[in-house]
């Protein structure tokens, strides 16, 4: 039963883990607008589940997914988050709402889960060509406000929610710039060997 536990607890790594790679070219301001499109969810509250599960939108993406499932408010499952640290709330919450390992409802959930995977790879891409939030209403839908209503954070909370999204940004336009700057040494680079062809008259 441990190791049924502990696959299963590396299901939701995976997903989280993918999930995060579809989301970390982009900023999260850009990730806010596509989740608001698709969840429905307000981007106040948004940001506040962002930060409260450790700024990561893999943990964003499976707590709503849960909660929605589960019909437990989003903060309940933030709250066993916290309590549980490097990422091993997610079996611990699942199993204390009756998703067991190898049970009907744990197969359910990888389904969800695998559906979801593949939608926001597709939807991260599409966003990457359309810059369209828009992009994201493709297979959404309105999310009970129920769920996902946490009261209103303090100043203190969105300062530093935003300043840790300042920081990310940052990293972000820096990996950009490294990456477009390599891109364009590598083009100078196929430039000059196809000057240098031209000029031996298409010869080598």
């Amino acid at each position: 039963m441990i190791s049924v536990a502990m696959f299963a607890q590396i299901d939701f790594n995976l997903f989280i883990r993918e999930i995060g790679n579809y989301s970390r070219s982009y900023s999260d301001d850009h990730v806010i607008d596509l989740y608001e499109n698709h969840y429905g969810v307000p981007r106040q509250t948004l940001l506040q589940i962002f930060g409260g599960f450790g700024y990561d939108w893999g943990n964003v993406t499976l707590g709503l997914e849960m909660s929605n499932m589960l019909g437990v408010p989003v903060g309940d499952l933030m709250g066993i988050y916290n309590n549980h640290p490097r990422g091993n709330g997610w079996g611990v919450m699942a199993q204390r709402y009756g998703i067991k390992p190898g049970s009907p409802e744990f197969h359910r959930m990888k389904a969800v889960m695998s559906k979801k995977n593949s939608y926001w790879k597709e939807i991260f891409v599409d966003y990457g060509r359309s810059r369209n939030p828009a992009v994201a209403r493709h297979d959404s839908y309105i999310y009970n406000d129920d769920l996902y209503r946490l009261g209103y954070p303090s100043l203190k909370e969105m300062k530093k929610i935003r300043k840790e999204m300042e920081k990310r940004d940052k990293k972000i336009m820096k990996q950009q710039k490294k990456s477009i700057k390599a891109w364009e040494k590598e083009n100078k680079k196929i430039r000059k060997e196809q000057e240098k062809w031209t000029k031996k008259g298409g010869r080598w």
